[in-house]
């Protein structure tokens, strides 16, 4: 069963407000969701249509009330999907645009993206999402609710997020590129910390005490790395592949500074906000010390720093802005025996071997 609900004109409230956690929106405000805008209802756990529809209703309703403090100019559909990958599988990305794929390892499945598309000479996005994660969304009884919330958020703060790269960036985005071949492999990898945390922080609000498991995500990603990136260096000296090397190297450390973006942006939106627990306060304080204890719990507060200019960003300048996280990066590699510089306009990885020991 499919449906689709693209009404652009409906009030959630009659009262005018609508509480979506700690913050207010007033319905005042001139919303900014297009008339194009739709949503899409990818099967049903039911053979309910009309219960179908009204759900994909109440997500429009949704988007309709955070386009009212969020620039959701250029979002051109919400699509909850049974059928999660097939539906990512499926989109119509626009042409030169990579497709779509949900992130998968050993630490999870991915469930919910907003999709960078292209029509015409514009930057569109499109939210994918799991129906089981948002499915209790307009349900405000279950104590799920909260948590589909801050899913949805999440995804809407991405769509606004590229919207002002696109709006700002000097001489349109397609001006937007790295300098050299190593910046564009090294923003590849660090672009996923700066734009989780700018998505989490911002929708935190919703659910602050949903964000624990992103602690979990995080420290288990930190205990792991170093074995993987030095079993992977261990390999290499045998295979000889430094292409082979880099692809699992990047695969790793994209996943760990992408989890520390989801940690991070929780806990620093815990710690901003005066109504939140003692004891929510506490707790997730407690947990990021000692994640910080870990071999490379430096990251936390070096991450934390050079994620700080994208979250205060209201106009892109140009692409130094990535320079911090980029020296980040650059020290955790060093810490494994790995040097990365620029040769024949490529990306060149340095792995000096000394002794048996350095493996």
């Amino acid at each position: 069963m499919d449906a689709k609900s693209d009404d652009p004109t409906s009030d959630l409230t009659d009262e005018g407000i609508v509480d979506v956690g700690a913050a207010e929106i007033h319905e005042e405000a001139e919303p900014t969701l297009p008339k194009s805008f739709f949503v899409q209802i990818r099967g049903w756990d039911n053979d309910n249509e009309e219960e179908a529809r009204a759900f994909g209703q109440g997500v429009r309703e949704w988007a309709l009330a955070f386009s009212r403090v969020r620039d959701l100019s250029r979002l051109e559909s919400v699509i909850i999907a049974w059928d999660y990958p097939e539906a990512l599988a499926s989109l119509d990305t626009g042409e030169g645009m990579p497709v779509a794929a949900r992130t998968e390892n050993e630490y999870g499945e991915g469930g919910a993206m907003a999709v960078s598309i292209k029509r015409g000479d514009a930057l569109w996005s499109s939210v994918v999402i799991w129906t089981p994660l948002v499915r209790k969304l307009v349900d405000f009884s279950d104590p799920e609710q909260k948590q589909a919330l801050m899913t949805f958020a999440h995804e809407l703060v991405h769509v606004e997020d590229q919207r002002i790269f696109e709006r700002t960036y000097p001489g349109g985005w397609r001006s937007a590129k790295a300098r050299d071949a190593r910046d564009a492999e090294m923003q590849m990898i660090v672009n996923r910390c700066q734009s989780e945390y700018s998505a989490q922080r911002r929708s935190a609000h919703c659910f602050p005490e949903g964000g624990v498991h992103y602690l979990d995500m995080l420290e288990k990603a930190m205990q792991d790395v170093d074995e993987q990136i030095t079993s992977a260096r261990l390999e290499y000296r045998f295979h000889g592949n430094v292409g082979k090397f880099w692809e699992l190297a990047r695969e790793r450390l994209a996943f760990l500074f992408q989890s520390i973006g989801y940690a991070l942006g929780h806990s620093d939106y815990i710690a901003s906000d005066s109504e939140v627990s003692t004891e929510l306060s506490q707790e997730f304080e407690d947990r990021l010390a000692r994640i910080s204890e870990l071999s490379q719990g430096w990251l936390i507060d070096a991450c934390r720093q050079a994620v700080q200019p994208f979250f205060t960003l209201h106009e892109w300048k140009d692409m130094s802005i990535y320079d911090d996280l980029e020296e980040v990066l650059e020290k955790l590699l060093n810490g494994y025996g790995v040097y990365t510089s620029v040769r024949n306009d490529q990306l060149y990885l340095d792995m000096p071997y000394h002794s048996f020991a350095e493996l």
